[in-house]
């Protein structure tokens, strides 16, 4: 497989990280490679269409996920990015981007692939984890899930934000949280508290989902108890884990959870990489720091690229 295109710029991923920094590295003149394999906009459009987002700066109402990657694309065709959607199955230390289709070389690339959902790894996840069986991990349609009773399982703000989708419409809404407290905002966990509509579990752990071809039961242990629940559907909200599949090869650095470490401009210890978003060791999953990763990235990937004298040491 030859190399059909250089550029100046690889980015591997399209969530926000990944948008902003395409959009930001071509407004400083750099030709851009953007590479998806899914869906444009990650888990906002994978995961969260329909979710309000609440805390995004010129939004004071609030903007569903799709409009804001909605937005974005927009600003995005406005720039002169080219847009594959590929899936990239490796990168190499010389900056070689394989794909599906292609091979390309650049002169820097970024790593914006994001996350995805924590497995519980319990028995009948995986299988009731498809065609629509009863295991999801966020209520992308609410109003799929009216009438029903739904046990969620986790104590941060994905799982808090499930319940509060759920509220009104689910007949039954279980939390159950393996700690005492919550790790969520606080004014949506109390929005949970003062719905009264939520039976809450303290100290929890599911220990299994059965039913024979679709989700009926949810089993839970809780300080030395047994307890078995009905249950229509399961939202698993554990947490995220980095999509890391395509990068063993590159030997990233990453912190003692997976996520890739970087210094305040983004790069990584593999010369010429870059890391944003959510993949990286960052404390603060907001979509505010990913597209400011962005911004970062791209300042410092012209300087890279580049060379200004302006970057240059004395």
């Amino acid at each position: 497989m030859s190399k059909h295109i250089e550029f100046d710029v690889i980015v591997v991923g399209a969530g926000p990280a990944g948008l902003n920094t395409a959009i930001m590295c071509a407004t400083r003149h750099l030709k851009v490679g953007l590479f998806e394999k899914a869906r444009m906009g990650g888990l906002l459009t994978t995961l969260y269409p329909n979710k309000t987002i609440p805390n995004y700066p010129g939004f004071p109402k609030g903007i569903v996920s799709i409009e804001l990657v909605r937005n974005w694309l927009q600003h995005l065709r406005h720039s002169d990015v080219a847009v594959r959607n590929e899936s990239v199955t490796d990168i190499t230390k010389d900056l070689t981007v394989t794909t599906d289709k292609k091979q390309y070389s650049s002169k820097a690339v970024v790593i914006a692939t994001g996350t995805k959902p924590r497995k519980l790894g319990i028995p009948n996840e995986s299988r009731f984890s498809k065609n629509d069986r009863g295991v999801y991990y966020f209520p992308y349609h609410p109003e799929d899930f009216l009438g029903k009773k739904v046990v969620v399982i986790g104590g941060g703000d994905t799982a808090i934000d499930a319940v509060l989708e759920l509220l009104n419409l689910a007949e039954e809404i279980t939390l159950v949280h393996r700690r005492e407290t919550f790790r969520a905002f606080d004014e949506n966990v109390e929005k949970v508290r003062r719905s009264g509509l939520v039976d809450i579990i303290f100290k929890g752990e599911v220990t299994a989902i059965k039913g024979r071809s679709k989700v009926e039961r949810v089993m839970i242990h809780q300080e030395g108890r047994r307890l078995e629940k009905n249950a229509d559907a399961v939202v698993v909200a554990v947490g995220l884990v980095p999509n890391d599949e395509t990068l063993e090869k590159l030997g990233l650095a990453t912190d003692d959870r997976g996520f890739i470490t970087t210094d305040r401009a983004q790069k990584t210890n593999v010369e010429g990489v870059f890391a944003v978003g959510d993949v990286t060791h960052v404390g603060l999953r907001l979509i505010t720091v990913a597209a400011a990763h962005g911004a970062i990235a791209s300042h410092h990937i012209y300087s890279y690229i580049k060379d200004p004298y302006w970057a240059r040491k004395a």
